[in-house]
């Protein structure tokens, strides 16, 4: 069937065959066959297979091996790394009229494969991260059944040859085990981390489809909103728009026009064009602009916008998507000579936004069931008051299904290149495969406007200081500060790019002065979370923060073995879901789960029986939810020196004991909800100021805010009074007076009749677990 024009097709194949639904150039197919040969009975194998999804799970729904995320099985993963594996499938493809080709799309392929059609080799992709698209109008058996072989290659084998083919690099650094990872374009977490397995399955991780190019399209990747410049106070807004079109080139192309039109309520632009060449841009100015906002500082206007283009007036081709109008700036100045001139600030329509928000990690692991959890995950972010989401370079570039949500909700995209942790080759081949990856995804997402800043990498200048200073400096490495920097000049440059996070410039690196740069990710010794290294950083930004926090038990007997739940404590299943590298029962350097143990004795000293789950588990989430609450309102304020805090991080990407303040089976441990109270735009906290405490109201909204408020003591007021705030600033409220015992503090403050409630411990640690448990009841109650 052919209906609603030329992109949307219905085909059904022969019997024994599968469906395909073409519908808006998607191919869907039901009927994918995973072939390979088991590397212990060395017995060829066929089984069913899902795609988009990952082969270690059509292995686990085939009963081949067990479920990978509990006790010790991830370990079974490292069996099959070596084994290849072939996906095929049928398909019959749709008729072409005059001048059409048919293209494959991968939207997702992990990692080098080799594509075979009808038996003949047609391509070989070596990226996870970006789409393939191939040509096989030549290659196509019409009216027939054709069949499409994909052979997933041992990406260990693959990355080796690589290895052994240029070398490694003098100085190379790698912070985990592995060195295969840097040699590949594959999610560097799925080598392992220090919050993700090792597991190498592949696979079509993302749909398969055909697309019918016609001879006459509008080309998606080629559209390009940029705003040159907003007047608030006016409602205008300068805008450019670049088109890109395919034309019958036996037409005259003086018989084309190309329409532009967006409405967001009743803001409206509509612009017409007449085509003289492919490719084209114009300018104009919106007028009763609505501007697009970070959560907290106004409304996240989005405009519908239609491209039509338009042969003889007739229309023949339409592209739909939506914009939002908005600049976006960085504000970054590094003064080694007087920290206090040191900047970075996110400004967006010339407002500084002060940041809260979280590092996104891998949804899943394996990635199969990416999408149905970051649509539950995503609405975390919202309800806890965050306005930005951190992409870290360890995990994949997510689909516009994710930037969807942003745009809608204010939730800025702070977003990595995919490289982290580790120097990465630096020849021809290798950047000429990073710059593809890096035009591809760019012109893919720069349209999105909560999309705020590109960051090279993660962590990878820092390994300039971690092994062998002094030799090579940062600013060598082509990867950040050459083929990201040029791609994003040439295709995004109205959005702002940070060559490394953190970002150290030759003078940090010759000096040592790390230490001393606007923007940091303050891990250190991980002791106590009011500790001179927290409490006295120069962090003007903190891009990563974090502290440990117990999952729930109920979670814990979900993916441990029955008799490694508790009993013997730190046991080798718990190590291994703490991610550490080593697998051993001592204590190996900054192994993750007695790190936690000693935050326990930190804050509660001896008063916490650590033999006893229930009880451990809470004093953890306790630890864990007033540290986070402490570096998220130490930050705050601090305002406007300290311009932003994202903490490490919102959920897990399988079952661990880690930082994360939600575990991986969506179970919310204590500090989500401490941390949705400090990250309200308007709160008030108490802050601990050269030796006194302060009663500080921050107020993160572009609107001048009133209100009252008051502190409780064991129920009684110890003070109260009003605010008024001005926007986007903060103000001292009080002094609150010293007390020699410990004494929890209820904050309360009213705003527009709502109630708020907060917090304050003032007590030198160790508290008394007893104590602090009576008097929490206090804390979440109303």
């Amino acid at each position: 069937l052919n209906f609603i024009g030329k992109r949307y097709i219905i085909t059904r194949l022969a019997k024994g065959s599968c469906y395909i639904i073409y519908m808006n150039y998607r191919l869907l197919s039901a009927c994918w066959e995973l072939h390979f040969t088991h590397p212990v009975t060395e017995k060829k194998t066929i089984i069913a297979a899902k795609v988009p999804g990952n082969i270690g799970r059509d292995l686990i729904r085939a009963k081949i091996i067990p479920e990978l995320y509990t006790g010790a099985n991830v370990l079974i993963a490292q069996k099959w790394e070596r084994v290849e594996f072939t996906y095929v499938a049928p398909f019959v493809s749709p008729k072409l009229k005059k001048g059409e080709r048919l293209e494959l799309v991968f939207e997702g392929l992990d990692t080098a494969a080799t594509v075979i059609l009808n038996g003949k080799k047609i391509a070989f992709p070596e990226n996870m991260f970006i789409p393939h698209t191939i040509d096989i109008t030549e290659h196509l058996a019409w009216n027939k059944r054709n069949t499409l072989k994909v052979t997933i290659h041992s990406v260990i084998d693959y990355a080796s040859k690589r290895a052994r083919l240029w070398g490694i690099e003098g100085f190379a650094y790698n912070q985990f085990p592995s060195y295969e990872n840097i040699f590949v374009r594959k999610a560097q977490h799925m080598f392992g981390w220090d919050i993700a397995p090792r597991i190498l399955f592949g696979g079509l991780w993302r749909p398969v489809k055909l697309h019918v190019r016609t001879a006459n399209e509008i080309i998606p990747e080629d559209f390009y909103c940029a705003v040159r410049s907003v007047d608030i106070e006016r409602s205008l807004a300068q805008v450019e728009i670049s088109y890109g079109l395919l034309l019958d080139q036996k037409n005259n192309w003086n018989d084309y026009e190309i329409h532009i039109r967006g409405k967001c309520e009743n803001s409206i632009f509509s612009y017409s064009l007449p085509v003289h060449f492919t490719h084209g841009k114009t300018s104009f100015t919106v007028t009763n602009a609505k501007l697009w906002w970070p959560a907290g500082y106004g409304n996240s206007n989005l405009y519908d916008v239609l491209l039509s283009l338009h042969y003889q007036g007739n229309i023949i081709d339409e592209y739909k998507t939506r914009i939002g109008l908005r600049t976006v700036n960085l504000d970054f100045h590094t003064d080694l000579s007087n920290i206090n001139n040191n900047r970075f600030c996110i400004v967006v329509n010339g407002k500084n936004i002060f940041v809260k928000g979280s590092n996104w990690v891998p949804a899943d692991a394996m990635h199969d069931c990416d999408g149905e959890r970051i649509n539950k995950i995503l609405p975390m972010f919202t309800d806890t008051h965050c306005n930005m989401v951190r992409c870290w370079g360890g995990n994949v570039y997510e689909d516009h299904s994710f930037f969807n949500y942003c745009d809608e909700n204010g939730l800025m995209v702070w977003q990595d290149f995919m490289f982290g942790c580790a120097r990465y080759p630096q020849n021809n081949q290798f950047l000429e495969q990073v710059s593809n990856e890096a035009r591809t995804i760019i012109r893919s997402l720069r349209n999105h406007p909560s999309l705020a800043l590109w960051a090279g990498d993660n962590e990878t200048d820092a390994t300039y200081i971690w092994a062998n200073p002094g030799y090579t400096l940062p600013s060598a490495n082509k990867i950040s500060r050459q083929v990201l920097k040029e791609a994003v000049e040439y295709h995004d440059p109205c959005r702002p790019y940070l060559p490394s996070s953190p970002y150290l410039t030759d003078h940090v690196y010759t000096t040592q002065m790390q230490d001393f740069t606007p923007e940091q990710h303050l891990w250190g010794p991980r002791g106590y979370f009011k500790n001179d290294f927290y409490a006295k950083n120069n962090a003007v930004f903190a891009s990563e923060i974090g502290y440990h926090g117990m999952p729930s038990k109920k979670s814990m007997e979900q993916f441990l073995s029955k008799d490694k739940v508790w009993g013997t404590y730190n046991n080798n299943e718990w190590i291994l879901h703490a991610s550490s590298p080593q697998e051993k029962e001592e204590a190996p350097l900054g192994q993750r789960n007695y790190l936690m143990l000693n935050q326990v004795r930190e804050l509660f000293g001896e008063s916490v029986d650590v033999s006893a789950i229930d009880e451990f588990i809470l004093a953890s989430q306790i630890t864990q939810a007033e540290a986070k609450k402490y570096f998220i309102e130490h930050f705050r304020t601090r305002k406007p020196y300290k311009t932003g805090i994202i903490w490490w991080n919102m959920i897990d990407c399988w079952p661990q004991f880690s930082d994360s303040v939600v575990d991986y089976y969506f179970e919310k441990k204590l500090a989500y909800e401490y941390i949705k109270r400090s990250q309200e735009p308007l709160c008030v906290m108490a802050a601990e100021i050269n030796g006194n405490i302060e009663i500080i109201a921050v107020n993160d909204t572009l609107d001048p805010v009133k209100g009252e408020w008051q502190i409780e003591n064991n129920g009684m007021i110890e003070m109260k009074g009003t605010f008024a705030i001005a926007a986007n600033s903060h103000a001292r409220l009080e002094t609150l007076e010293k007390n020699t015992s410990a004494v929890l503090h209820i904050i309360k403050w009213v705003h527009k009749g709502k109630l708020f409630r907060n917090h304050y411990v003032q007590a030198a640690a160790p508290l008394d677990f007893g104590w602090y448990c009576e008097r929490m009841k206090n804390i979440l109650s109303d």
